[in-house]
């Protein structure tokens, strides 16, 4: 683990001091819970906006894509993917067996 200096303005520490007091954890570790939600929120947004794939999404959060997915989903959101994406995945794979058969 490295260690870094940052400024954080009174609002952001009064954040750290909430979290600190009502989980009952050290300040550096309120710390860095409150950066690790703050990354996942990114990357679920970039997931929801097509930008990242799940497993792109899964690599940067070092998790698997099923604990990748739950943790979406505690965010509200529920994929990337619209019916039309689905319907194009689908039959381009049964297309693809057709093929192989």
């Amino acid at each position: 683990m490295k260690t870094k200096s940052i400024r954080i303005t009174e609002d952001m520490m009064s954040a750290v001091d909430l979290v600190k007091k009502k989980e009952k954890i050290e300040e550096a570790t309120a710390m860095r819970k409150l950066i690790r939600i703050g990354f996942e929120t990114y990357v679920g947004n970039l997931y929801k906006l097509g930008k990242l794939s799940l497993r792109d999404a899964a690599c940067l959060l070092n998790t698997n894509q099923s604990e990748t997915i739950d943790i979406f989903l505690d965010m509200g959101i529920r994929g990337n993917l619209d019916a039309a994406d689905v319907v194009y995945s689908l039959n381009k794979f049964a297309g693809e067996r057709r093929k192989h058969q």
